[in-house]
Order: C-alpha cells, then sequence, then structure tokens
C-alpha cells in the first residue's frame, strides 16, 4: 500500500465565496448565483489590459487606415469585455445627426471589416488567441457642460 502523501499545495479555489448573512439576504438567496463569483484580481488586471491595447490599435485603424468615410467619422468610445466570454464589446459613438438608417449602414459596413480588424489586433497584441469583436453603436455625446458656460 501505498502510504504516500500529496505534499502540493491544494491551491484555493479562484471564485470568491460570498459569506451568508440572514440579515441582509432574505431566503436562501446566495449573491454569487445572482452575480457570478467575483473575478480575481489578477484576471481583471489582464482583461483590462487586453481591453486598452484593443483600443489603442483599434483607433489607429478606425481613425486613419479605412477609407470609408461612415466608419473614420464613429468616435471610440471604449472596449470592454463581456462577461463570460472571449469576446470584446467595442463602443462606437455615431456622428451628430446619424439616424436608424445610417446606424443600419455603419453596422453593415462593420461587420465587414471584422475580419481585417481581427488581423490588426492579433498583430498588435500577443495572445494565443484574438478575441471576437462586437459592435455597439451609441448616439453622439452631447456636451451641454461646455455650452452653459459661455454666453454669447
Amino acid at each position: 500500500m501505498n502510504r504516500h502523501r500529496d505534499r502540493r499545495r491544494r491551491g484555493a479555489s479562484a471564485k470568491t465565496e460570498y459569506p451568508q448573512s440572514t440579515q441582509s439576504l432574505p431566503g436562501d438567496i446566495d449573491p454569487a448565483a445572482l452575480f457570478g463569483a467575483a473575478m480575481p484580481a489578477q484576471t481583471r488586471r489582464k482583461l483590462d489590459q487586453l481591453s486598452r491595447q484593443v483600443e489603442e490599435r483599434l483607433a489607429l485603424v478606425l481613425g486613419g487606415e479605412i477609407d470609408d468615410s461612415h466608419v473614420s467619422a464613429l468616435t471610440l468610445l471604449g472596449v470592454e469585455p463581456e462577461p463570460g466570454s472571449g469576446n470584446l464589446v467595442v463602443v462606437l459613438a455615431l456622428p451628430v445627426g446619424a439616424g436608424a438608417g445610417e446606424a443600419q449602414l455603419v453596422m453593415r459596413r462593420l461587420d465587414a471589416l471584422r475580419p481585417y480588424l481581427r488581423s490588426e489586433i492579433a498583430g498588435a497584441i500577443h495572445r494565443k488567441r484574438t478575441p471576437n469583436l462586437v459592435f455597439r453603436l451609441v448616439p453622439a455625446p452631447t456636451d451641454r457642460g461646455a455650452d452653459e458656460g459661455v454666453e454669447p
């Protein structure tokens, strides 16, 4: 009989466990089931780093390397990881005065450019897999605070 004892460190679970509090939570509701387990700090840091790298490269590509006037008129607001998947959500603002027809046209053109954008990102980041891109268009941000302080 082998009496060898495994002395390797038994790694703690990467998931954060939430304490069950009967005062704050009615019934048997587990916050981890509602909101998912908290992400470890290193994983969150790496996702933020990847998002920044992708945002920098997309800003360059969308700003000057694409000859499409509809796509180059978009403003890149940010890149954020989609929870629980390998997708990155690219948030783009439409130009001022763009309608629903313009948004549909831009989405079709972005879908056609997706393979080119992913290849540009693959060259800029050093990862085994290039993340998928999900585009989200929002209306142009309004800057009311700057107009209120100025009197004609």
